[in-house]
């Protein structure tokens, strides 16, 4: 609106120049005898210089017309030498005996190559203001009632107009500007064409087309367009190299200056085959513009549409990830702010309501309150690729997922979010709610809050990206969880059952997952009570180790692959990703449980080495009695592998050198009491006892 607001001044002053030229000739009927004359009267008028190098040419009958050919107007001090105002050639006709009968006929308009040029210099000085009308008392009573006027058409051809602002940082010019309107008559409608193309600081370039039936009432101050379409072409920057069509059409548009109301219904925009509808009503339009009313996008192939934009977005392990998107609501915006209420919005198979947008758009501060009905983050990570190892056979990773540092850093964002399903890196959730307070490279996601395998998750997560290297902080917490579908989810296996709690506060630091998972320290704990550890029977891994110390043939498995337990507790240090605990404790019916060993979380990997004592001998044992001396014994027990896949056997190494010790200190014992009872003999015969 200020570029529309000083280009009609420009024109007005020029209409004006024209006017004053006009009144002129009509009294020194040769006009090109008085040009000096003139452009003395411009310069004690305006302080600017006037120079009409063409040719003035006046007609006086059936029509006062006059045509001026190529004409500058100077700018004012201190904003360079080009002239502020110049053109090439201009004519303007009033029909002479209507003007008897108070009719104001006025012919076809016509300015050729017009150039305007608008400036405001550092201290926010513009080369307008001077042109301003001064006021003087009137030296007579103003005529009553405006005569009434009529314009034949308005014509304009290769126009210009340049606006720099340096106080403001604005650059922006028009070129090849074309208008032309039917005749004009005060609350008439006429016909109205008008292109161009706009250039602002030579990043953007529009090409813009406007038609419709326009009427105008200057008394009242109000402006119409029935049935305006404006089409426009964009080039620059994130935009294709043919440039990108936008197709703009409204049922009218309706502008009052007086009340500063701007009504704008039955809007459609098609761009890049995408179509938004809606109707905007605006107020305070000159002042303080401010526009609400409903939107609604028709759903579009999200990935296809920004490629458009030469927007790429990352490939994802779901192909159809970034598919189907819509939304619709009520916007608001103004200078300060952009905001959607009543917002639905729906991308591929998850749909958020709630409101969302800028709250300050010159923090770009994003704000939301949204809630999603479900959604999968999973489909949306790195795909997972190929990878071999040696000669082994194919196998499949997950490409390390980049900390978006960038995106990070510029984030200025305050919400919270909650989601009535939602998996997260293989985990389900429920009812999740999760707030978000980002700013300064800093984002903090407080609360986190969730339901999850039959318990309660809270969570508190630091990203701190203001540093060389981003930052991860974990504060974790779950309680009463089932540990056998969340374990089949996070390392997908089946290995644990029960039910406990898990607390996790650490730190990790890297450019990527891979990097957070090899850095990752801090502390752990856990507790999980009437489970089992599934696929691992440990008393027959027992039976085997007695087997192999007795040489005997080794025991038919008796039962199913499991091993039940009352309660299993550890807690553990995590240097660098990984786990190491000395305090595993597992109490099951028969056995008494002690470990100790590493975890490596990145590689997924165990290495633990239990102690085994049998407190009693299984009820349900087949050869309970055979393996009755097993009673007090402490097997060694061997666990490794993968969390998927582990390994549990016994350490026959160790078995076998605990046996051997104790048959040497067995054998020590026997050789001491020898020598005691020998002398014990010799200590006899020296007394005669």
């Amino acid at each position: 609106m200020r570029i529309v607001r000083f280009a009609l001044l420009g024109l007005g002053g020029l209409v004006l120049l024209l006017a004053a030229a006009l009144a002129y000739v009509l009294v020194f009927f040769d006009p090109n005898a008085h040009k000096q004359e003139l452009a003395k009267l411009v310069r004690d008028q305006t302080g600017r210089e006037l120079s009409l190098p063409g040719d003035l040419k006046l007609k006086l009958y059936p029509w006062v017309a006059i045509e001026v050919g190529r004409a500058t107007l100077g700018n004012a001090p201190g904003f360079g030498a080009e002239p502020m105002v110049e053109f090439e050639h201009a004519r303007l006709g009033v029909k002479l005996l209507p003007l008897l009968h108070r009719k104001l006929q006025i012919g076809a308009i016509t300015l050729e190559a017009p150039t305007i040029r608008l400036a405001v210099d550092a201290a926010g000085r513009n080369n307008w203001d001077d042109l301003g009308a001064k006021d003087k008392a009137p030296s007579a009573p103003a005529a009553s009632g405006a005569p009434e006027f009529t314009v034949a058409s308005v014509r304009i051809v290769n126009g210009t107009l340049h606006y720099v602002d340096r106080h403001g940082g604005s650059d922006v010019s028009v070129r090849g500007l074309d208008l032309e309107t039917g005749a004009l008559s005060p609350g008439s409608p006429f016909d109205l064409k008008l292109s161009g193309i706009v250039q602002q600081s030579k990043t953007l370039e529009v090409t813009l087309k406007l038609g419709g039936r326009a009427t105008l009432d200057l008394g009242a101050s109000r402006y119409q367009l029935a049935s305006p379409a404006l089409s426009l072409q964009l080039k620059g920057a994130g935009f294709p190299d043919g440039g990108l069509p936008v197709e703009l059409r409204f049922a009218s548009a309706d502008a009052d200056l007086k009340t500063q109301t701007l009504q704008l219904p039955g809007m459609v925009v098609r761009v890049a085959g995408a179509e938004l509808t809606g109707a905007l009503a605006g107020t305070r339009i000159l002042d303080a513009p401010s526009l609400t009313g409903p939107l609604q996008l028709a759903s579009v192939p999200l990935r296809a549409f920004l490629e458009k934009f030469d927007v790429k977005l990352p490939a994802t392990r779901d192909h159809a990830a970034f598919g189907a998107f819509a939304f619709s609501g009520t916007i608001a915006a103004s200078s300060q702010s952009l905001m959607l209420s009543g917002l639905r919005l729906r991308l591929d198979d998850s749909t958020a309501t709630g409101r969302a947008g800028i709250s300050d758009l010159g923090t770009d501060a994003l704000a939301f309150d949204l809630k999603i009905d479900r959604v999968n983050a999973d489909r949306y990570l790195a795909p997972v690729a190929a990878a071999h190892a040696g000669a082994a056979a194919q196998a499949t990773t997950t490409a390390p997922t980049p900390i978006p540092v960038d995106l990070l850093r510029s984030l200025n964002m305050r919400g919270s979010l909650s989601v009535g399903e939602a998996v997260f890196a293989g985990i389900q959730y429920h009812n999740l709610h999760v707030g978000v307070n980002a700013g300064g490279g800093r984002v903090r996601i407080f609360p986190s809050e969730a339901q999850m395998y039959g318990g309660q998750y809270h969570g508190d997560i630091g990203i701190d990206v203001s540093g060389r290297l981003p930052r991860v902080s974990f504060d974790e917490h779950v309680d009463g969880v089932d540990f056998a579908p969340l374990f089949h989810d996070m390392f997908e296996t089946s290995h644990v059952s029960g039910r406990g709690n898990g607390a996790l506060k650490a730190a990790a630091t890297g450019a990527d997952s891979a990097a957070l998972l090899r850095t990752l320290t801090g502390n752990l704990e856990f507790r999980v009570d009437n489970g089992a550890f599934e696929g691992t029977d440990l008393w027959y891994e027992i039976r085997r180790a007695r087997a192999l110390l007795k040489q005997e043939a080794m025991p038919a498995r008796t039962g199913p692959e499991r091993t039940p337990f009352t309660a299993v507790s550890a807690t553990g240090r995590i240097t660098n990703g990984v786990i190491a605990n000395d305090d595993l404790l597992a109490a099951l019916q028969y056995l008494q449980v002690k470990g100790h060993g590493t975890a490596d979380i990145a590689a997924g990997t165990l290495d633990y080495h239990l102690d085994a004592t049998v407190l009693k001998i299984p009820d349900t044992a087949a050869d309970s009695a055979s393996a009755s001396d097993l009673t007090g014994y402490t097997i060694p027990v061997l666990v490794t592998g993968t969390f998927g896949a582990p390994k549990v056997r016994p350490d026959v190494t160790a078995l076998v050198k605990a046996r051997m010790q104790k048959e040497i200190d067995k054998k020590k014992d026997e050789l001491k009491q020898k020598l005691q009872d020998k002398l014990q003999e010799k200590l006899k015969g020296l007394f005669g006892n």
